[in-house]
Parts: structure tokens; sequence; C-alpha cells
């Protein structure tokens, strides 16, 4: 990942906005390691542990995340115009969806701990 550097010629409302991308991307990224992870843990569950209860609740979660990953770039695709913003109103609107967006990952990985907590405990007991 590139650092994050002001090159001098950027405006604040220029740097926030490729501050809004770079997190976004990083929100990809983490969902999608998070979906492979459960989804390889999915497949231990049935072959080690036999858990289906256990299973299904992971590949639940795999499907709520994979549907959270598409409204991940369809936001990626609706922050593409937040560069055309210059009224204070337009760049509020990109603030708060950003923020709920945000909220929703936090959520979205604050869910997949949990059922992770699980995975592991069965694994280790």
């Amino acid at each position: 990942m590139k650092p994050f550097v002001n090159h001098g010629y950027e405006t604040d409302d220029e740097i926030v906005k490729r501050h809004m991308h770079r997190e976004l991307e990083t929100w990809i990224s983490q969902l999608d390691a998070m979906i492979s992870e459960a989804d390889q843990l999915a497949k231990i569950i049935s072959t080690k542990l036999g858990d289906k209860e256990l299973r299904e609740e992971l590949l639940d979660d795999v499907n709520e995340n994979i549907h959270f990953l598409n409204e991940l770039y369809t936001y990626r695709n609706l922050l593409n115009n937040v560069k055309e913003c210059d009224e204070l109103e337009c760049d509020q609107f990109y603030m708060l969806k950003h923020d709920h967006v945000f909220e929703k990952y936090v959520e979205c990985v604050a869910q997949y701990r949990t059922i992770i907590h699980k995975v592991y405990q069965r694994l280790l007991f």
C-alpha cells in the first residue's frame, strides 16, 4: 500500500476524499480475507468436527459478508463521484454515507469475530 502523503498541492478536501477511497479499499481487502478464511474453516468444521450447526452458522455469515462485499463494490462506484463535489452539502452527503458504511463494516467484523471465536473454541475442545 502506498504511503498516505500530502504532496503539497492537494487541498484538505482532496486529502479527505483520497483517505475515504483508501479506507474503502482496506475494508474490501479485509472482508475478502474474512470470507476466504471462513470458507476454509467451514470445510475444516465439516470434515474434522462434523458440526453441521456451527458450519451452517459460519456459512450464513459468509453469505452475509459476500452480500456486504457487493455493497462495498457498489459504494466504491458511488464514491468515485465524490471527486466531483464542490459544495458543502455534497461533501456532507458522502461523509455521512461513508460513516454509515464504516459502521456496517464494524458490525460485520464484530459478528465475524464472534463466530470465529466459537469455531476456535470448538476446534480446541
